[in-house]
């Protein structure tokens, strides 16, 4: 492979003193540089190799956070009001903390079964920072699986052995992993590839690592945009988010005939909502992050969205299409035909699967439309 050698800087600690050598700095091949201007402008394609990445700060940073974020998340993952925190909180908390090891770690080495280390080998680098986030990453959501046991147990009393549920979402963790690994060579490699979510990622990491930008040409520098936009953002969520919570999602519509059951199934906050404007920003991303999503692929969403729930659901629900009508239009609970709730350990035998005399007796399942 051809490789450029740039001139870079590398850090190194000497009693507690930085001195800066010139290290190689390594081009990737040029195959690896995007097609994509947005890729290209965000993501670089030159690598200092004397940045460390494998260090006693991030292994602590990215294990603390991995146990406080997971711990959070599934504690409130079933909570009405749900609260998940997600890697970049973490990537704004732990860029401190990093910072402040660097400068309270001891810099000298120590020897431990003949491999010699330093807990402060360098400043705190952006390979650290992302390793950081990486790890909080990959747990920071909770396991599908963790659905199957907790449903389980709640809703059809039939509570596995805990090892069970462990194994179980560990398999599934595992293989989900294992298949990104298969089809890494494919979907992640290829310079051509894009994965809109992953550059604001690396956007945000380039902006806190970042004093100014490559170019200085009078423009704004990256971490006073970020710092601009975020306490902007902090400052406005407090209306939709605890002072004004009805200006969130605002079914006007609805004003013009207040009692009109029709009107308020198809333009209701609690109907299709037809025509609602979203004022917090949680509601506006619900189903598409607008800000990272590239045009086409909203479109096709808005236009299969447009299709099934402006349209279909209608259509089938006024239609009285399987009885619909019997039910309301938007529900996550499941009825019997005469719009009764369905009771569903009614068709389950004794070791909680469908009992097809049961459920032919009882009769069928229905849902909203």
């Amino acid at each position: 492979m051809d490789k450029e050698e740039l001139p870079a800087e590398k850090h190194t600690y000497e009693e507690g003193k930085v001195s800066h050598d010139i290290e190689p700095q390594v081009h990737l091949e040029e195959e690896d540089d995007s097609p994509i201007e947005e890729v290209r402008v965000i993501v670089s394609n030159v690598d200092d190799p004397s940045l460390p990445y494998n260090t006693f700060r991030m292994w602590f940073l990215g294990l603390l956070w991995t146990c406080i974020i997971s711990f959070v998340n599934q504690f409130f993952y079933l909570r009405q009001t749900t609260i998940s925190i997600g890697y970049s909180v973490v990537a704004l908390l732990s860029l401190p903390m990093g910072h402040f090891m660097a400068r309270v770690l001891p810099t000298r080495q120590f020897s431990l079964f003949g491999w010699s280390f330093s807990l402060n080998p360098s400043p705190f680098s952006i390979k650290e920072h992302v390793l950081i986030g990486t790890m909080v990453a990959c747990n920071s959501g909770t396991a599908y699986a963790v659905d199957i046991v907790i449903l389980q147990k709640i809703w059809y009393n039939s509570e596995k052995p805990f090892i069970a549920g462990m194994f179980l979402v560990l398999t599934t963790q595992i293989t989900g992993f294992a298949l990104a690994g298969v089809i890494r060579r494919f979907l992640v490699r290829p310079a051509h590839m894009i994965w809109p979510s992953t550059l604001v990622t690396a956007s945000l990491f380039r902006s806190l690592h970042a004093m100014q930008d490559e170019d200085d040409d009078g423009r704004m520098p990256r971490i006073q945009y970020f710092c601009i936009v975020a306490s902007g953002m902090f400052c406005y969520y407090w209306l939709p988010g605890f002072i004004f919570p009805t200006i969130g999602t605002i079914a006007w519509i609805c004003w013009i005939n207040p009692d009109n059951v029709v009107l308020s199934q198809l333009t209701g906050s609690n109907g299709l909502g037809i025509g609602v404007i979203a004022l917090d920003w949680s509601a506006a991303s619900a189903y598409v992050a607008p800000l990272v999503t590239p045009w086409f692929a909203q479109v096709n969403i808005l236009v299969g969205f447009i299709l099934v729930t402006y349209i279909m659901v209608p259509w089938a629900y006024y239609t009285d299409l399987w009885h619909s009508t019997n039910f309301p239009i938007v529900t996550a609970a499941l009825f019997k035909e005469d719009g009764s709730e369905y009771n569903k350990t009614a068709v389950l035998n004794s070791d909680g699967l469908l009992d097809e005399t049961a459920y032919l007796a009882y009769g069928p399942l229905r849902m909203d439309s």
